[in-house]
């Protein structure tokens, strides 16, 4: 058992070094029939990305497996269910993903389960560590009493209020091999590198070539830099990136997309990169329902839905409950969870566009990187001064060559995170 930790600042390299790392590991000791690593991150989208690394990795071929630290919770759950009730345990609901992890790390507590996993996975590769919750980082905390270990982590971009402090940072700060990355990798850009310093350690953001920032008071007029900003591309994707999706970036990116600036530079057609649970909100907004219905009454609810795929997908649901169930009662908040896990599903095996013009939320932008990328800050951000910092950190770090920040209130250009 050993446990190596990879540390820095975001497009320092850290997930390169462990692929790396986990190059020479497999090349001294390689896996045994029938074994493969196994990967685990927190989100869909730093498992898809991960799953893309590690099929470059010299020597690896197909030898590895790549979830989410759910989906492998909910298997350890499954396949050892008596156990947990033994232990006093109750089986949580599919969508129950917290009290999943709970049950998991109860589970793995018990050596015979650590050696159960390590058989077919003898090492064990985390990325984005930062966001592990208490009960996900117990999982991985017994876990690796058996498994070699291979981790990446930067507690700045941890985006999560609730984990502060951060529980996996404090048991990752104290393994001894921990390797603190240092030099950007990911552009050379000088001002995109000192803007990111600056808003990391509290100080002022400083412009120069390459990083500018501007007061937009309106979406129309936001629209227009966006705009001119999209004309003037040379290659690459533009992602334009926002802490919160509402009137003010909703409003920009609507502009931008149907009208034209004072120099007629647009329109330009920008997608909205939603989340699964927003994906669910909007298809429910158009399911007429009652709160408690008849399995017959959701399936005639779903077809008020242009999508078709869905409707498909939730109807064979209802059928297998109408089969299992007989006569039966759907409430609408269970046909909401199953629409999100169905969105959920599809997540898992899409690649997210780094090319051409998107528009995401910081949390959506995580683990990315773009060419070029214009960030939207609306008049009302949540949270504190620090968990400003890391949005703008976040977002701005996701910049290969530029970066153009756009901000609503002229007063925010004197507030934390610019001054």
């Amino acid at each position: 058992m050993s446990v190596t930790v990879f540390s820095g600042g975001a497009g320092c390299g850290k997930t390169y070094q462990l692929m790396q790392r986990l190059a020479a590991i497999i090349e001294a000791q390689p896996p045994k029939k029938g074994q493969k690593v196994l990967a685990l991150t927190f989100m869909h989208g730093a498992r898809r990305r991960l799953d893309d690394r590690l099929a470059s990795v010299q020597g690896l071929g197909r030898r590895y497996e790549c979830t989410t630290l759910d989906s492998f919770a909910s298997r350890i759950v499954r396949r050892w269910q008596s156990l947990a009730v033994q232990l006093g345990a109750r089986i949580p609901q599919e969508t129950e993903y917290d009290d999943i992890c709970a049950v998991a790390a109860l589970v793995l507590t018990h050596p015979e389960v650590v050696r159960w996993v390590k058989a077919s996975f003898p090492i064990l590769v985390i990325d984005e560590a930062q966001d592990l919750s208490r009960s996900r980082l117990s999982i991985v905390q017994c876990l690796v009493t058996e498994l070699t270990a291979l981790i990446a982590a930067d507690e700045f971009q941890c985006l999560n209020e609730e984990l502060r402090p951060n529980p996996a940072w404090e048991w990752l700060s104290a393994q001894k091999d921990h390797i603190a990355l240092e030099q950007p990798m990911r552009t050379r850009v000088a001002s995109l590198l000192d803007a990111a310093a600056a808003v990391r350690s509290g100080r002022a953001v400083p412009a120069g070539k390459g990083f500018t920032v501007s007061h937009t008071a309106t979406a129309p007029m936001a629209g227009g830099y966006l705009n001119t900003r999209i004309a003037g591309l040379k290659g690459g994707g533009l992602a334009v990136i926002t802490p919160t999706i509402k009137q003010f970036a909703e409003g920009v990116v609507t502009w931008s997309s149907t009208k034209s600036n004072k120099r007629g530079l647009g329109p330009y057609a920008i997608a909205w990169e939603k989340s699964e649970t927003r994906a669910a909100e909007i298809a429910m907004e158009g399911i007429v329902l009652t709160k408690e219905a008849t399995l017959a009454q959701a399936f005639a609810a779903m077809h008020a839905l242009h999508d078709q795929a869905l409707v498909r997908e939730v109807a064979s649901w209802l059928d297998r409950l109408s089969r299992t169930r007989g006569p039966a009662i759907i409430t609408r908040d269970a046909l909401a969870e199953r629409i999100q896990m169905i969105y959920a599903n599809r997540r898992r095996f899409q690649r997210p566009l780094d090319r051409g013009l998107r528009a995401m939320s910081v949390h959506g932008a995580k683990n990315r990187e773009f060419e070029h990328v214009v960030v939207l800050w609306p008049a009302a951000v949540a949270g504190d001064d620090e968990h400003k910092r890391r949005l703008l950190y976040n977002a701005i770090t996701r910049a290969k060559s530029d970066c153009l920040v756009l901000v609503q209130l002229k007063k925010q250009l004197d507030q934390p995170p610019f001054k």
